[in-house]
């Protein structure tokens, strides 16, 4: 209903008692309908009043199934989803209105809210956390499925809570939708669809939605960050289709938080099965966590290995918007691809320059057996060994594996493994397939619990943001900090075998690896 006619319907309506409901003003309105304040008993109340029109088109027994299906909802017990407390049809003077009664909000819908304030990172962080929750519990407790998530229906209330509002194109899980009975046209708001919605391939279960749930509050998220709609300069709508499916939109402010726009980016995958990988349930509650206690978090790690870091971090040049002829993304591909290598060579040779390890090696790239199928990514692995000695509190060498995976469109997926290996001698990075091979043999041989142990030290959709070197870097640190803390007992035991063999006048050779094949296990982060 557009704003002309819901004015009008202002006009008719305005003063009039509909079903026990006066009508005071007009609210706002949608596609499909029209809100009033309406007034009850001294209690208010906002009125959605459908759009005729519309309802003719679909027809009054589809109308009539919308509204009882958001009256179902009316004793739910979700925290921060919009309240429903009547609905149905009446008759004003000879016109059918079709309604739904809701708890009126004082307040404002989160797109009007942005026009006149800046979001802080605690407000951002309050609504992925009430957003995600509120999401969770329509699916896992009514196997519901809201599909248009988006800022103009997310009311922020006087006290800066939140209210997920509009559930006219809800559906019920694994249940034929009879708001689009064929479920092949788009339904919703087409600017915050993840592809497969736009494309009506979503899959019909609890992890299909919970899918689209994260794309959309991700593309809220991204309005939050960047202040302006997500593919705002995307028109006309074959454009803003195209950028839906094919384009990574840009995500950097300042102000806030490396891990929240790292979140983000990450929550924005076009790829349904890989965006639920990347945001596991507890994903989205331990970045809420840590952005939070940021600072300290940071500072404290630091602290651990040493007092300060570098700054003066390299910056990513602005890539080209790419091109999407094949040839040209290749070569595009093939640039990211490098300079991505190189930067990571950056954070490591900022990591030796500060003296915490003797040396960095590094082999050159290799395939896994499953890189070796055909595909348009483009796929660098890496192992870097950080040799120290008991003096610097390395009982044996650490080994850091880098994935480095350029996809067919303007993104890349870095991860980062640690490991600490329980061989005593130094590994021979220079063929790294042959040393997992022999890793395992020797695992079978002399029977240990485990000769290896891995540890997610990053993993994440990346963009060309100022501080990607930097946040690498402190990942690094920590992990290198977890392993000396874990391995700490161990050089103790070796420096006091060190003075017995010195008072006893044996030999005294210090090498790497001394302490014996205890197992060290880093389970996290």
């Amino acid at each position: 209903m557009d704003k002309y006619k819901a004015i009008e319907l202002e006009k008719e309506l305005k003063g009039k008692i509909l079903n026990d409901y006066k009508i005071i003003e007009f609210i706002n309105n949608g596609k499909s309908a029209a809100v009033f304040k309406a007034e009850k008993g001294s209690v208010f109340f906002a009125l959605k009043i459908f759009d005729n029109e519309i309802i003719e088109i679909f027809g009054h027994e589809i109308q009539t199934k919308r509204i009882e299906q958001e009256i179902a909802l009316k004793n739910h017990t979700i925290n921060n989803l919009v309240k429903i407390y009547d609905g149905g049809n009446t008759t004003v003077g000879t016109q059918i209105y079709y309604f739904i009664v809701m708890e009126f909000i004082n307040g404002l819908n989160l797109k009007d809210y942005l026009q006149s304030k800046t979001c802080t990172q605690d407000f951002i962080l309050n609504i992925l956390n009430k957003l995600s929750i509120t999401t969770e519990q329509l699916l896992n407790q009514k196997q519901i499925a809201h599909r248009d998530i988006k800022p103009e229906n997310i009311m922020v209330k006087e006290d800066g809570d939140i209210i997920l509002m509009d559930l006219g194109v809800l559906k019920l899980v694994g249940v034929k939708s009879f708001t689009d009975e064929e479920e092949t046209s788009f339904i919703g708001t087409l600017r915050y669809a993840p592809p497969e919605f736009l494309l009506r391939k979503e899959e019909d279960s609890i992890e299909g939605w919970r899918a689209v749930n994260i794309y959309q509050i991700g593309a809220t998220l991204h309005d939050l960050i960047m202040g302006k709609e997500l593919f705002s300069d995307k028109t006309p709508y074959t454009n803003l289709v195209i950028a839906i499916k094919d384009d990574m939109p840009k995500i950097s402010n300042d102000s806030l938080s490396f891990e929240l726009q790292q979140l983000t980016r990450d929550m924005l995958t076009k790829d349904w099965k890989k965006r639920l990988e990347l945001i596991p349930q507890n994903r989205i509650t331990k970045a809420i966590s840590i952005g939070n206690n940021e600072s300290n978090s940071f500072s404290d790690s630091i602290e651990e290995i040493k007092k300060k870091l570098l700054k003066n971090q390299a910056k990513f040049d602005e890539i080209d918007k790419l091109e999407r002829d094949k040839i040209e993304l290749r070569n595009i591909q093939k640039d990211v691809a490098k300079k991505l290598s190189n930067e990571i060579d950056i954070c490591f040779d900022k990591i030796k320059k500060e003296n915490i390890c003797s040396s960095i090696k590094k082999s050159e790239s290799f395939r896994f057996d499953p890189d070796t199928k055909p595909t348009n990514s483009i796929i660098q692995n890496y192992l870097y060994e950080l040799q120290g000695d008991l003096k610097m509190g390395f009982p044996r060498n650490l080994y850091i594996i880098v994935r480095i995976s350029n996809e067919d469109s303007n993104y890349s997926e870095i991860k980062l493994w640690g490991i600490f290996p329980k061989f005593l001698r130094p590994l021979n990075i220079e063929n790294p397939i042959s040393l997992f091979q022999e890793l395992a043999i020797t695992d079978q041989k002399y029977n240990y619990d485990s000769n290896i142990n891995f540890v997610t030290i990053f993993k994440g959709i990346v963009d060309f943001d100022k501080y990607l070197s930097e946040h690498l870097i402190l990942q690094i640190i920590r992990f290198i900090s977890r392993a000396l803390n874990l391995a700490e007992k161990q050089v103790l035991e070796e420096i006091q075998n060190l003075e017995k063999r010195v008072k006893s006048n044996e030999s005294l050779f210090i090498t790497i690896g001394t302490s014996g094949n205890q197992n060290i296990v880093i389970d996290s982060m």
